[in-house]
């Protein structure tokens, strides 16, 4: 199987399981990652999701020599990238639970956007990650173009993007792309023990913090704050539980609704 998944302590752990291609990403794979997410979505006892690669690579980005059949008719007229990648990105950007990426050795075309697109970035320090695209000419598809300037500031994302750079994880953290980094034999526990840690926190709530961010990087002031106000009545559960662990001086305890 070209994608593997465990669930332990809410965490869901996804791993591109290629490691002979440097999990290079397939439609395939694409398709069964979105079956994965919808179903985690809907599921309470899921409450982050990690992604990584199997080897020594989170993955070297799309498969150039065949990314495969297309795993669904396309509509007519409809291009393949935005029917699959860009829903993928989209998908992966706009999760409404707590995102990791476990990042070891290289991370280049969509696999680096996957890494920008997630909440948190566990790196070690064998990192390496890049768009390779410009040097071939291949065209971005998969929101690295909107992704990086974000992160990153417009000179140095031009600076990589144009020129096919690579950097390495001390660059990352300076650019602070970095949430932790480890040391390589520890990436995966720590990875897990960070998105174990937001699994116990109020996960809708957070989901609504985290629109609320992503949607005010294209809004206004004015507009961020009714933003706010629109969903300052919202459904949570948690809530009542946060209010009393407060009052009785306790941990709270919550379930994630």
């Amino acid at each position: 199987m070209h994608l593997l998944d465990d669930i332990a302590d809410g965490v869901l752990t996804l791993t591109l399981n290629r490691p002979e291609k440097l999990n290079a990403i397939t439609n395939d794979m694409i398709a069964t990652l979105l079956a994965h997410l919808d179903r985690a979505e809907a599921d309470d006892t899921v409450r982050t999701v990690v992604l990584k690669g199997a080897g020594k690579a989170f993955s070297g980005g799309d498969d150039l020599k065949s990314m495969g059949d297309m795993p669904w008719p396309m509509p007519p007229g409809a291009h393949p990238i935005r029917e699959i990648q860009q829903r993928l990105i989209r998908r992966w950007y706009w999760f409404p639970k707590p995102t990791f990426v476990a990042m070891r050795g290289r991370a280049h075309g969509i696999a680096e956007d996957l890494v920008l697109a997630a909440d948190f970035r566990v790196v070690s320090d064998t990192a390496i990650l890049g768009d390779l695209r410009a040097r071939r000419a291949v065209p971005v598809g998969s929101g690295g173009t909107w992704l990086l300037p974000r992160m990153i500031g417009l000179p140095a994302a031009t600076q990589l993007m144009l020129t096919g750079d690579t950097i390495g994880a001390d660059e990352m953290q300076r650019l602070n792309l970095v949430t932790e980094r480890v040391a390589d034999e520890r990436l995966e526990t720590a990875a897990h023990d960070l998105a174990a840690r937001l699994a116990r926190g109020p996960t809708r709530a957070l989901g609504m913090l985290k629109q609320q961010m992503r949607r005010g990087l294209a809004s206004d002031f004015e507009t961020a704050l009714e933003l706010e106000m629109a969903w300052l009545d919202a459904p949570v559960e948690d809530r009542e539980e946060g209010r009393l662990s407060f009052i009785e001086g306790r941990e709270p305890h919550f379930t994630g609704r």
